[in-house]
């Protein structure tokens, strides 16, 4: 039977240390912690995911991510 696990990602924003917590039924990919860090720390969020015709030289959430200062992404599993 599959069951939610959870997963704590820890990383840097500005050289301070945070983190946040993720509820997933597999180690979440590196876009799914993109964007659950964008939620949390931008005030208002906008789209900012590149459209299938567009060929930017960095994608815009990484582009954000580097505006917002984070940096040293590590993923831990929370056991129960």
């Amino acid at each position: 039977m599959t069951e939610l696990k959870r997963y704590r990602v820890h990383y840097l924003i500005n050289g301070k240390p945070d983190s946040l917590v993720l509820e997933e039924f597999q180690e979440p990919g590196f876009e799914r912690i993109e964007q659950e860090i964008l939620l949390k720390h931008v005030r208002e969020p906008r789209a900012a995911t590149d459209q299938p015709w567009e060929d930017p030289q960095v994608p815009s959430e990484r582009g954000r991510m580097v505006e917002l200062g984070v940096s040293d992404i590590r993923v831990e599993r929370e056991d129960s």
